[in-house]
């Protein structure tokens, strides 16, 4: 444990995150274990690239976005991450084109890390949420 509190396996999963502010994946071969898998699946696909590709969609996607951690829980080897990202609807997001509306989603994570590195993630997103706030107005 650091000296702020933060287990080696928070500061892990914090760094999964990064990606989504700075855009950097460099890292992400670094956090993610070479057979990471992504419960439910990513519609950009398996693995790492995956987590990349959906990386750069949803920076393109959600114009101004801004990442924020809200709750992190650590028990043995899962780490629990709420969280709340905000942006700007800039693209088709859940068949929805681009709204030009600021949006929120907020998201549930569970990740599994094992030697190091995170080898699974269940993900849980409030998409009827977002689908209200893309749907305002638009009687739909």
């Amino acid at each position: 444990m650091s000296v702020d509190g933060t287990t080696e396996a928070e500061a892990l999963v914090r760094r999964f995150y990064e990606p989504l502010s700075t855009g950097d994946t460099d890292l992400v071969d670094e956090v993610l274990a070479p057979e990471w898998e992504a419960l439910p699946a990513l519609h950009a696909g398996p693995g790492r690239d995956g987590w990349k590709a959906t990386t750069a969609y949803l920076r393109s996607v959600l114009g101004d976005l801004d990442f924020t951690i809200e709750d992190v829980i650590v028990a043995g080897d899962r780490v629990a991450v709420r969280s709340l990202t905000r942006g700007t609807h800039q693209g088709e997001l859940l068949g929805i084109p681009a709204t030009g509306r600021q949006i929120e989603i907020r998201a549930s994570d569970y990740h599994q890390v094992e030697d190091g590195r995170i080898v699974r993630s269940w993900h849980l997103e409030d998409y009827y949420g977002v689908v209200q706030q893309l749907s305002a107005g638009n009687n739909a």
